[in-house]
């Protein structure tokens, strides 16, 4: 039985994996996919909700952990309250550590995939609390990747995508845009496709499909230990 812990596999990018690691699957593969979100009562900024989540795996192992749970706050910075800064940084960079340190013991020689984002090193106007948290969530990566591979084994690495497509926190950034610069919502858009190298944004089936193939075998990602993968820049 092959474990996989995915956070935030409610929606979005988190569901479109889950659906892509299934659908790929060898039919000989019995492959045991856990959401770990608010939907089944586990609020990764939790330490006691996670903890107990945890302990679910005492006789067992977790092969794969992926950190995608993920929410932003879009604000100029005068604007900008301590509780919003506080409710990304949990749950973007908090939530990574919270979740990985609870799964240690079951982890051993298991594979780490942190989803990070292109607002880890691309500035973003009224976005100072999600461009810190990806940043964080960056280097936690990295930091983890050069630790865990040596006292546990645990391959770690990261994907960092550009702006997703139809999910609810790209409809809450075009809606906060409009709100915010008092624009249309066909110039809202065209301000950030302009931004996009693709010239589109990423669609999250897509890059589910990549996630999946890669994460299908030790083999296929045990060289990314220690990389952020751009999926867009």
């Amino acid at each position: 039985m092959t474990n996989v812990v995915i956070t935030g596999a409610s929606s979005g990018l988190g569901a479109c994996i889950a659906y892509e690691m299934n659908a790929q699957a060898d039919e000989h593969e019995q492959l045991n996919i856990i959401n770990w979100s608010l939907d089944t009562g586990i609020d990764v900024r939790d330490r006691d909700s996670v903890d107990v989540a945890a302990t679910k795996f005492k006789d067992q192992s977790v092969d794969i952990l992926i950190n995608c749970a993920g929410i932003n706050h879009i604000d100029f910075v005068p604007d900008l309250e301590p509780h919003d800064w506080d409710r990304v940084m949990d749950t973007n960079a908090k939530g990574i550590y919270i979740t990985t340190r609870a799964l240690l013991p079951y982890l051993k020689g298991g594979t780490i995939l942190n989803i990070v984002s292109n607002a880890s090193h691309m500035p973003m106007t009224s976005s100072l609390a999600y461009n810190a948290s990806k940043g964080a969530a960056e280097i936690m990566t990295k930091q983890m990747s050069r630790e865990l591979i040596k006292t546990h084994g645990i391959t770690v690495f990261g994907i960092s995508p550009n702006k997703l497509k139809n999910t609810g926190m790209s409809e809450y950034i075009d809606n906060k845009v409009q709100e915010l610069r008092g624009w249309t919502a066909e110039e809202a858009r065209n301000y950030q496709l302009a931004s996009l190298p693709a010239g589109v944004e990423t669609d999250p089936e897509t890059l589910a499909e990549f996630i999946a193939f890669i994460l299908s075998t030790k083999e296929r990602h045990r060289y990314f230990a220690g990389c952020i993968i751009p999926y867009g820049l």
